[in-house]
């Protein structure tokens, strides 16, 4: 089929840099800990994963023939609050999506919340991740289709 069988993300909460600096006795820490795009740099880690999986052959064909993921910075939804975030997907654009060829940006969306935010968010950190397993599939399947799969 045409459609992934994989994950297309995986919707983690994670505890944030400012709530571990804070609980391990340090003084206060700024909420600037969690600037930058931590979900892009663990989505390149899965991705790198599967790279590295693969068969060396399976590599090579890919390399040659596929659209490579490039993970862009990281997305806030609208309105940074739960009900935006859960229904605001992992986001995989760009000429190779079509299979016109070319790289395929993903970009995660996050919400991030202070310390001295809401209590019920407070010190978390959110994030739409590449599942590891979609990753080899793109790798094995979904990214050769532009300029190496039979057109039925």
């Amino acid at each position: 089929g045409r459609e992934p069988v994989s994950a297309l993300e995986i919707a983690v909460k994670l505890a944030s840099r400012q709530y571990i600096f804070n609980h391990t006795n340090q003084s206060s820490a700024s909420p600037g800990l969690d600037t930058g795009s931590r979900c892009r740099t663990i989505n390149s880690n899965a991705y790198q994963w599967a790279l590295s999986a693969v068969q060396p052959a399976e590599r090579e064909r890919f390399e040659r023939f596929g659209a490579p993921l490039v993970m862009g910075e990281d997305r806030k939804p609208v309105i940074p609050a739960g009900p935006w975030w859960i229904y605001t997907y992992l986001a995989f654009e760009g000429g190779g999506m079509d299979g016109q060829g070319g790289a395929v940006n993903v970009s995660s969306y996050f919400a991030f919340y202070p310390m001295d935010a809401n209590p019920y968010g407070a010190g978390n950190h959110y994030c739409k991740l590449l599942s590891p397993a979609r990753a080899l599939e793109w790798i094995l399947i979904d990214g050769l289709r532009g300029k190496y799969s039979i057109h039925l």
